[in-house]
């Protein structure tokens, strides 16, 4: 279950699970400039995975 609901709209991205349990992984291995490429490479994807603007969302820290 997820921490949050998902925002409208969301539901037309379910590729974006997928990317967003890579990413998690990726958290948990150690810097390195391979991990900074496939950090990069899975960000483009997230943000490419739902060319809708419905679901473009984030949060600024």
């Amino acid at each position: 279950m997820p921490n949050s609901p998902r925002p409208p709209g969301s539901a037309c991205c379910p590729t974006r699970d997928h990317l967003n349990d890579a990413i998690r992984d990726l958290m948990n291995q150690p810097a390195s400039h391979e991990r900074t490429r496939q950090w990069a490479a899975l960000l483009e994807q997230w943000a490419d995975a739902c060319p809708c603007t419905c679901c473009r969302w984030t949060t600024a820290a």
